[in-house]
Parts: C-alpha cells; structure tokens; sequence
C-alpha cells in the first residue's frame, strides 16, 4: 500500500494542470509508482498526464479510462493502440459529415445515422452544405478575410452576399460567390443561402478548371439592373490540408473506428517508414469473366510474389457486358476463377489484401452513389478461400498508417468534359479535373441529373480536409497529377489500355505508372 505522502503528491501534481483525480484513482496511480525506481517516479507521473492532456478532455474529472490508456501509453509506448489500425477500408456509414457551425464559429463533425432513403429535406440540405463548407473556407483564406479595425489591406477582396445585391446597397464592381444554376433554359444564376441573381457569362474569362452547372463559384464583374455581367468567373481557392485540419484537432475527419486521427500517429508513422517496400496496387476494370485479363493479372501476381504488396485494390465493371440475367453465375464463376489463381501464390493470399470497389453500372445496388459492396451471396465463397478480401462501397476510404486514401469507381471526368461550359484548350485535361474536385472539395461536383446521389450521403463523397491520394479510376486514358499535395490518380482501363495500372508507394508517397508486357503473339 502506497504511503500518504506518496498518495498526495500524486493528487496535488494532477492540481497544477487544472485536472481533478479522484482519491480513488491516486492511490491506484501511486501503486503503479511504486514498481518505479523511487528517482524516476516524477518523471513518469510527468509522463502520465502529458498522455492524459493529449486525450482532448472534455471534463476535467479524470476517468479511470482516461487514467488507463495514460499508463499503458507509459508502459508500451511503442506498442500499436486496438484503434491504431495498420490498414483500414472505411465504406460510407462510418464517414463523419462535415458542417459549419455558425455559433462556434469552426467546422464540426457530425455522425449519420445510416438510412439511404431520406426524408426530402436532404435534397436542399445537400447543396446547401456544399455551399457553407467552401463559403466558410474561403472566408478564412488571406485573400479574403476582412481586415482588422484600423488594419490596411491592399490585396484584400470583399465577397458581397447576394442579399445585399438585392436590397439595393451594391452596385458596380463586384466579387459573388454562389451556386451557378440554370432556372431557365439557357439562363444562367448564381445562388447563395439568401438569394439567386442572374449572370451574364457571354464576356467571362473562364479561369482554369471545369466549371459546370451546380460549380460553386467566384464571379466577378458589374451588377446593374439586377443582372451580374461577369468578367472573370473561377473557383473558390483550395485550402491545405494541413490549415482544413485546424478547426478539428486530433479528431478523426477521414472516417473510421478511431476517435483521433491517425494521420497524427507517431507510432503508425514510424511502422510506415519502416516499410519503404510496402506498396498498393490499383486495378480498374478488373474483368472476371476474361480469360486474357484473368492471364494478365496471374502475370502481375508472379511478379510480385516474393515481395506481396499491401494490397490490390480492384474497381470494377467485373463482368465485360452490360448487366443481365447470366450476371449472377458469370461474376460467381469469375470470382472462382480468380480465387483459383491467388491461391497458387500462398504468400500473397496470407498477406495482401483484395479490395473490390464496384462500378455503378455492376450488379447489385442501384446506379446511384454511394454504391453498396457487391452482394454478400455472390462473394460468400470468395471470402472463405481469400482471407483478405473486402467488398467496398464506391467510393471508399482506405487508411493505411498515416496516409489516407479515397477511391472512386466512376467516369466522372468524362462527364464534366461533356457538361463543362467552356473547354480548356491549354494544359492537361486532367490536371483541370484535378483543380476542380480538389476547389470544390467533393468528388462528384455534378448536378443530380447527370450523376445521382443519395441525398444524406453527399458528406460522403466530399474531399475535405484534403486526403493524400484519391484515385479515381476512369474510363478515360490513364494519368496521374498533383494539386495542392495530393496525388490524383487514373490507373487506366486494365483490359483495354495495354494491362496497366498503378502502384502506390505510402513510405514515399510516389505513384509509379505500371503494364503488364505483351506476350510473343501480341496480346
């Protein structure tokens, strides 16, 4: 039993720091010190309430909880927390939204209740939300935060709320921010929370990107006789991901079982740098019922049998038709087959991982995002022989150490090249499409009719704050580019674009673009 002066030591420590232990929980404290070498049992109290402080207290009344996780931090400091997952693929429920909040003034996270068919509400809601966020980041970028009383600003931009266009009290030059709509057939608007306008686009200079009906966007240009003819129209600016990271602390923004946010885990940072090998690869159109494709890809895992990588991400169309009733038996056949082959490398089968995000146009949920895992009774048998296959949501999220991932299994860059207003013709198509999603912090910044969404789960295909690597997996050439440090990726078309695909290194965060070789016969 711990002495009494041991006892109040330990209590009148834990005062200093504004934190209150119970009498209770000093003397469990004071027995852990007593297994401590006498002149080092300051410095190890020290040591616990450093770990209690980084648990983001809500209360100052220390838990035995609170206590608990402190001293086995102490303890095993280099041992991984049941939270701190190595690799993790996060489908659509377990992802936080993101929303504004007026009255403390930050972004916050909220948890949604799972419910694919929402009230009505959530329509509205949807676009709203898409507003608020980019509204509010853009507020706080220097360009455009209003100057402190007495502060002078010369590069200072002020964006004008619609409402007061409205009421009368600005006119001349001006910079809006706002949903660009069409309420009437070739008639252009600009909506904002208080109000809509009409714009003028005929004279506008498109800066780079593509901006579509439902872009959130900065215009700028003369308001008279309630109409916004527009010199300059753009995107709001992206925010670093380490600035969008601010408002949340250690809190988990990227989804999961985790409370805190692993990208600040020293312990899984220093896991992932011990592993400069690791590396995930990234199929698209992985088509099951090719026997060519299904060739191709026994190649690739030859190749990498001595050295199993992380995982194989596999995005669909799985099956090489358009569905029909054959579907079912087809994609069952394809997924023997294709277990047959992992099975005959046993060190990838125990080790890697096999990640399958469906396409919207494959079997099973509706042609709506988020798109639910293929069905459990298709992928029962799959499962039982490969011991790291995971059916994902389209999109997902993979987090493996410190890097977070997005993927997305959808021709989205072919639908904003069809419906952008005006079509860059300087630069890489790819790098205007990476530009986009990254300035409008969502996946698919496209109106409901030309890409249909669940309604409450918009929050999941947003980008904010901005992940390391999104992937998606297009019908379009494959490429790879960089915006505001983040990779964007297309692996290309596995059966159509020479077999290649892309291969992702954490350690390094580096993409390198990959092909299986041709055979003698050209194929």
């Amino acid at each position: 039993m711990p002495g009494e002066k041991l006892i109040n030591a330990v209590q009148s420590t834990f005062s200093l720091y504004g934190l209150v232990l119970s009498r209770k929980l000093s003397i469990s404290l004071a027995k852990e010190l007593l297994n401590v070498e006498e002149n080092e049992r300051e410095m190890w109290l020290m040591q616990v309430i450093e770990q209690v402080l980084a648990q983001n207290l809500s209360d100052t009344q220390i838990t035995i909880e609170n206590l608990k996780l402190a001293i086995e931090e102490c303890i095993k400091p280099n041992a991984l927390k049941d939270t701190e997952t190595v690799l993790n693929v996060i489908d659509v429920f377990d992802i936080p939204r993101i929303k504004y909040e007026l009255f403390e003034n930050k972004f916050v996270l909220e948890t949604v209740t799972p419910n694919l068919v929402a009230e009505a509400q959530y329509k509205s809601i949807l676009f709203k939300d898409r507003f608020e966020l980019l509204w509010y980041r853009t507020m706080r970028h220097e360009l455009f935060t209003p100057p402190m009383p007495g502060e002078r600003k010369k590069d200072w931009i002020e964006l004008v709320p619609i409402e007061h266009l409205l009421s009368g009290s600005k006119e001349g030059n001006v910079y809006v921010m706002g949903l660009l709509s069409q309420l009437v057939e070739g008639e252009y608007y600009l909506e904002d929370t208080g109000g809509t306008i009409k714009v003028d686009l005929q004279k506008a200079r498109f800066q780079d990107g593509l901006i579509m009906e439902c872009s959130i966007v900065i215009a700028n240009g003369d308001f008279k006789d309630g109409i916004l003819h527009v010199k300059n129209l753009g995107f709001p600016p992206a925010e670093s991901s380490s600035n969008a990271r601010v408002d949340f602390g250690n809190a988990n923004t990227f989804g999961g079982l985790s409370k805190f946010s692993l990208k600040l885990s020293e312990k899984l940072k220093t896991y992932e740098e011990s592993n400069k090998d690791g590396m995930i690869v990234f199929v698209s159109e992985m088509w099951l019922d090719d026997k060519i494709v299904l060739r191709k890809f026994k190649i690739m895992l030859e190749g990498y049998s001595e050295y199993p990588p992380i995982a194989f991400v596999l995005c669909g169309h799985f099956l090489s038709f358009p569905a029909k009733p054959s579907s079912r038996q087809k994609l069952i056949e394809g997924l023997k087959n294709l277990a047959d082959i992992i099975i005959q490398y046993p060190d990838i089968n125990q080790s890697s991982k096999f990640i399958f995000v469906p396409a919207i146009d494959d079997i099973g949920s509706p042609k709506i995002l988020p798109k639910l895992p293929l069905p459990k009774n298709l992928t029962e048998d799959f499962r039982k022989n490969i011991p790291g296959a995971i059916f994902a949501t389209n999109p997902c999220r993979i987090q493996y150490c410190t890097k977070e991932i997005v993927v997305l299994r959808g021709d989205i860059l072919t639908k904003m090249c069809r419906n952008t207003l005006y079509f860059p013709f300087q630069g890489n198509i790819h790098d205007h499409y990476a530009k986009s999603i990254i300035s409008q912090s969502h996946l698919t910044p496209l109106s409901l009719p030309m890409l249909p969404i669940y309604w409450k789960y918009n929050h999941a295909l947003q980008i904010y704050p901005t992940p390391d690597l999104i992937v998606t997996a297009d019908g379009f050439e494959a490429y790879e580019t960089t915006y505001s440090n983040c990779h964007i990726i297309n692996p290309g078309s596995f059966s159509k674009n020479d077999h290649s695909f892309k291969v992702y290194v954490p350690a390094l965060n580096l993409v390198e673009h990959c092909a299986i070789p041709k055979d003698m016969d050209g194929v």
